[in-house]
Order: structure tokens, then sequence, then C-alpha cells
């Protein structure tokens, strides 16, 4: 009785559970609009907390290695005890994390920020005559090579610069039908600078709890998960964070060195607005296998304007850079850290930056990776449990598997095995013939 009660029990749970999914999938798909709306207006609150565990994120690395440094230095120097020292190495390390933070981010603000506000200013005051200066050489180079078709790429090309200038003017130049929206442009600005000051406090106390943070989560997972089911949480919490920290940290890194090439190489090659197009050139960088594309086009059109001959240059120039990114910079920082093939870095950055924008982007690799392992992981569980092959290997030209679990392969046909078919079936032949002609014989 006992026995069939929690059967049934366990139907009623499995429907109750199966009918919850179903509803809400329902929802996701027929109510995304309200959903979506719900989510960012929750993301829009909580905007602070989540900037302030991106910092902790981001900062956390180097905070434990001042940390272990600090207290190994006051342990050996001045003979604290391990709670003493623990809570000072902690403050100094707190300190010295903020403040190298700060003095290298304020360092790269300084020397970026002037020369790229005079970059823009000079792209917006020199961008009427140098589009005259390019319209009269399209002009000639139309008239001299296509004359029968000068109206039509004349006009085609009038439409874009018009459109170019207009995007320009708006974009760098206050008129009167924008400054309505200073003001809210203004609060903005005081609501972002907002956001950020409370997510470094924010930062600061993940820090400072991080230990007792980590135990508390751990210890609700097993709460509610049990042992079996808690190990596999923690063992996939703890790949997320590798897979996580090592692409991004090795992706900033290797967008930082990028920046500084091209600003190196652009400003020996004197290209114009050489500080404006190696922001675009380092920014779009993070972005794996779109970010190149991204960066050389606008940065294109910014040189075109200026000078088709350099554009072509500029190019060549980065199509060696990234060459250069792809197959020596980017794999000796980052490695296989994400374990993902070619296809799905592709897949994961299309899905995610649809569903995403830029963030999905950015993030999307890292997180099909984590995705991916799961997924593998829990079909070599299941393929253990059945008794099955469990390597990807074991599956190549398979026939069956037989009882005992082992794979059987369908014949490989090598040249000596055609060799081999081909003199069986003359022979096969041959012996056809002499048992027809036996036959007429016989007649």
């Amino acid at each position: 009785m006992k026995k069939a009660m929690q059967k049934y029990i366990g139907w009623g749970a499995t429907i109750i559970i199966t009918g919850a999914v179903t509803i809400a999938i329902f929802f996701c798909i027929f109510k995304f609009n309200g959903l979506a709306a719900g989510i960012g207006k929750l993301v829009n609150i909580l905007m602070p907390v989540i900037i302030g565990i991106g910092i902790a994120y981001v900062l956390s690395a180097p905070y434990d290695w001042l940390r272990h440094k600090y207290m190994r230095l006051l342990a050996h120097t001045f003979h604290w005890r391990s709670r003493k020292a623990v809570r000072c190495a902690g403050i100094f390390a707190m300190l010295t994390t903020f403040l190298g933070a700060a003095a290298i981010i304020g360092g790269l603000l300084a020397l970026i920020v002037p020369q790229l506000i005079s970059s823009v200013a000079g792209l917006a005051a020199t961008l009427p005559s140098n589009m005259m200066h390019l319209s009269r050489t399209v002009q000639d180079l139309v008239v001299q090579y296509y004359p029968s078709g000068e109206e039509t790429v004349m006009n085609a090309y009038a439409q874009a610069v018009s459109y170019i200038e207009e995007f320009v003017q708006n974009s760098f130049t206050p008129s009167v039908d924008t400054l309505g929206y200073v003001s809210a442009g203004v609060m903005n600005t005081v609501t972002v600078f907002k956001n950020i000051f409370i997510g470094i406090i924010v930062a600061i106390y993940l820090l400072a709890g991080k230990e007792n943070f980590i135990r508390q989560i751990i210890r609700c997972i097993y709460a509610v998960l049990g042992k079996k089911w808690g190990n596999v949480i923690v063992e996939y919490g703890r790949f997320a964070n590798q897979a996580f920290t090592g692409f991004i940290t090795g992706k900033l890194l290797d967008s930082f060195i990028i920046f500084l090439i091209s600003v190196v190489i652009l400003n020996v090659m004197d290209m114009p607005f050489a500080m404006l197009v190696s922001v675009i050139i380092g920014v779009t960088n993070v972005i794996p296998f779109f970010g190149p594309f991204i960066g050389a086009i606008p940065s294109f059109i910014i040189i075109f304007i200026v000078s088709p001959l350099q554009s072509l240059y500029f190019l060549v120039f980065v199509l060696l850079l990234q060459q250069f990114d792809g197959n020596i910079l980017g794999p000796k920082i980052l490695g296989n850290s994400t374990g993902l093939s070619s296809f799905w870095v592709l897949f994961s950055i299309l899905l995610f930056g649809g569903l995403f924008g830029f963030v999905g982007m950015l993030l999307g690799v890292p997180l099909f990776a984590v995705i991916k392992h799961i997924l593998s992981d829990i079909i070599t569980r299941s393929l253990r449990q059945k008794n099955l092959p469990v390597q990807a290997t074991d599956y190549a030209w398979l026939a069956s598997i037989d009882e005992q679990g082992n794979p059987v392969r369908l014949p490989v046909r090598t040249e000596k095995n055609k060799q081999k078919s081909s003199e069986k079936s003359e022979k096969s032949d041959e012996s056809a013939s002499d048992d027809t002609g036996d036959e007429t014989q016989d007649e």
C-alpha cells in the first residue's frame, strides 16, 4: 500500500512539474514582449548590483594574489597570528587592488581621451572638404573609365554622401532640434555614474566577504539538491568559473595588445585619425570572430574619406594584424580555454548576440562552452549507465553494437579489398559461364 502511494505521488509530481514547465514555455513564447519588459525593468533596478558583481569578478584574481602575498609578508616579518594577518592582508589587498585599477584606468583615459576627442572633432570639421575632394576624385575616375554611367554613379554617390554627413552632424554637432535631449542625456550620465559608484561599493563588500558568500551558496546547493546533484553542480560551477575567467581575462589582454600595436603602426604609417581607428579596432576585437570585421568597416570608411589610397593600405594592415592575432597572439594568450571548434564559436556568437546584443556576443562563447560541457557530461554518464562506448571515435564507421557493448564497424573499402572483390567477381563470372557451358553440352 505504501509503495503504491509513493508511486501515485511520483506520478502526480511528474504531471505537476510537466504542466508547470509547459505553461512556462507557453508564456515565454506568446508573452515574450511582456516578459522581456519585466526582465528589462528588473535589470535596470539591479544594475548597480550587476555592475558590482562584474567589477568584483574581474578584480577577484589580483585581489586573491595580493592578499596571499600580504599574508606571507605579515606572517614572516611581523609574526602576526593568522586571524590578524588575514584581516590586515585583506584590507591592504583591497586598497592596492582598487587604487591600482583606478590608476591604470585613469592613465589610459588621460592618454586616449584627449587624442580621441581631437580625432572626432577633426573628422567632423574636415568632413565637408574631404567629401568635396573625394567627389571630385570619383567624378574624374568615372569620366575617365565609365563615361556612359556618370549620371547614375554620381547620383548614388551623392546620396551616400548625404547619409554620411547627416549621421556625423547629428552625432557630433548639437543643433536646436537636439538641445531638447540634453537634459535627458545629462540624467542618463548621472545615472551611469551613480550606478558605477554604487557598483564599486557593492564590489568591495563582495570581495571582502567572497569566501563567506561562496560557502553559503554551496551550503544551499547541497541542502536543496543533496549529495549527488550537489557534487555535480559544484563541479559545473568550478568549470564555468574557469571558462569565464580565462576567456574574459585573456580576451581583454589580447585586445589591449592589439590596440597598442595599432596605435604604434598606424602612427608610423601616418594614417589619419590613428587613435580613433585604434580604439575602434581594440574595442571590437573583444568580440570573437566578427570583431575584426565590425571594426574594420567603419575604420575603412573614415580613412577612405580622407585618402582612398591609404584606406587600401589600412585593409592590408588589418588583414595582417588579424592573421597575427588569430594564429599567434590569440592562441598564445587564450590557448584552447573554451574547447569549441570554429563552427560552434560562430554559432554561439550568432545565437547569443541575437538574444542579448553586444554582451551576448562577448560572453556567448564561454557560456556556450559551459552548456556544451554539461551536455557532453550528461551524454557520457548516460552511455556509461547503458554500458555503451563513450568515446566519439568508437562510433566512426559504426554498423551496430553487439550484446557486449562493443562497436561493430562497416568494412572499409581499401584498394586491396577492392582488388580482392573484383577478383572474386571475375571468378564467379567464370564459374557461371562454365556452368552454362556444361548445361548446353548436356542438352
